[in-house]
């Protein structure tokens, strides 16, 4: 019942177009929740200048004036207290309608995608794509959160809507930067297999992609004299896949310069690819759409407490009437179409299968 009251409460929420965000951390039970109750988030156009900030971040793959960095100040943390929501009101814009690529148009991509892989200019790039539905009459996002709960108990769950941002649902495995005082931690995630089930082995092209990952974050940390200690790689469940994951946990004495340590790992070659800049480039000029939010970071920068930050995978934009659901997969010399198409598909279904 109380669930239920919930679902009610934070769909009121986004109707009303009100500025939070609600999450559930990794083998967690509790949710912790956020709302900005006066005024609009802060609008900020630089990673670096999160240095400092509190709040609840919402940080795209690429800043842009239609998709700025997005901090909710936490006026309200508790959602037992939001009682009455009458003084909210704004309109809700439907997003673009994004168009789906078929297997024969992503093969495509994925051969203009895999040259600068094979004449050596890239080590890695990441590939995505989009899907867009038609949104049931019926569909809660506050419900669909709960069940995201239920069913993905190892992932940072979360549901949040801002009048820039819109409303995005998602689950995703994978931890940009956690911290507690001076003790910190980032993580080296790649490489997939499906279905999780039973002892997973691990072939050459997914080993490689976990290697390039960790190098590049390890060679990131080492700007900042940080030499953290390393645990993995090992084999880490997320929803219906397995991946490959390192843990580096690491000394932080100085918070001062969060935003700049930020910057310097995202976005991960996880998410991009390598070298970083060569890599981004390249998905900006011929992946066809925008990510938006998608690939980027969002998550809690409470530098008194606890700070929890994650990369924005395995997640969907809630329009008005369309749902819009994001996956990629990485590309390295040994990647072929088949095994990638059929990735993203696997990837789809943690948000297809709590959108009934």
């Amino acid at each position: 019942m109380i669930t239920h009251n919930n679902s009610q409460k934070l769909d009121y929420l986004i109707e009303n177009n009100v500025s939070f965000a609600i999450f559930r951390l990794p083998n967690a039970t509790a949710t912790q929740f956020v709302m900005q109750s006066i005024g609009e988030p802060e609008i900020i156009h630089d990673f670096e200048y999160l240095s400092g900030k509190n709040g609840f971040v919402i940080a795209p793959f690429r800043i842009s004036e239609e998709t700025p960095i997005i901090m909710i100040r936490p006026d309200c943390t508790n959602l037992d207290e939001v009682k009455s929501i009458d003084s909210f009101t704004s309109v809700k814009i439907e997003k673009t309608k994004t168009s789906n690529i078929d297997r024969n148009g992503y093969s495509k991509l994925f051969h203009m995608f895999y040259k600068p892989i094979s004449d050596g200019t890239l080590k890695k790039i990441v590939l995505s794509r989009s899907k867009t539905i038609t949104k049931n009459k019926g569909f809660s996002p506050g419900e669909a959160f709960y069940r995201a709960m239920d069913k993905y108990k190892h992932s940072y769950v979360y549901l949040i809507n801002t009048p820039t941002s819109g409303t995005w649902l998602g689950s995703t495995p994978e931890m940009l930067l956690t911290g507690s005082r001076n003790i910190w931690q980032t993580v080296a995630l790649a490489g997939t297999r499906y279905p999780n089930k039973g002892n997973v082995s691990w072939d050459d092209k997914n080993l490689r992609e976990q290697h390039l990952v960790t190098s590049y974050i390890l060679n990131q940390l080492a700007k900042y004299k940080i030499t953290p200690e390393i645990n993995g790689p090992y084999t880490t469940r997320a929803a219906n896949l397995a991946h490959l994951r390192t843990d580096l946990v690491f000394q932080l004495t100085e918070t001062n310069n969060l935003g700049k340590l930020i910057n310097s790992l995202h976005p991960t070659p996880a998410v991009s690819g390598l070298p970083k800049e060569e890599a981004y480039r390249y998905i900006e000029e011929y992946e066809g759409y925008n990510r938006k939010y998608y690939t980027g970071f969002l998550g809690m920068i409470d530098l008194d407490n606890e700070t929890n930050i994650y990369v924005n995978l395995r997640c969907m934009e809630i329009g008005k009437s369309l749902l819009t659901l994001f996956v990629g997969s990485g590309l390295v010399l040994s990647s072929t179409a088949k095994d990638e198409w059929k990735e993203t598909e696997q990837k789809l279904k943690t948000m297809a299968n709590i959108v009934n």
